[in-house]
């Protein structure tokens, strides 16, 4: 008989949190639950985002999403958005 992720949380939550006499425990079972699914998982669940801020208008970019040649900081290290960036070519200040 196959489970339904339904099914299988109406288990935990009678068997693991409504059982147990208090909070503490049935949040030590739910911890305890967490860490091993956690270890099935074929990749990593979350990973952590960074940030960098353009230093012309101040916009957060995602570290994902610049380049890995790194063209979006200038010689000086500042970095500039892509939209600050294309105002050296004529566009609008703050588009970003």
């Amino acid at each position: 008989m196959a489970y339904t992720i339904t099914d299988i949380a109406e288990l935990v939550r009678y068997h693991l949190v409504l059982s147990e006499p208090d909070d503490e425990r049935a949040d030590a079972n739910l911890a305890q639950l967490v860490q091993q699914v956690e270890q099935m998982a074929s990749r990593p669940l979350w990973r952590e985002a960074s940030w960098v801020f353009c230093d012309r208008c101040g916009c957060s970019v995602d570290t994902d999403l610049i380049h890995p040649d790194g063209h979006h900081y200038a010689d000086d290290g500042d970095f500039y958005c892509a939209d600050c960036r294309g105002m050296e070519a004529g566009g609008i200040p703050g588009q970003c």
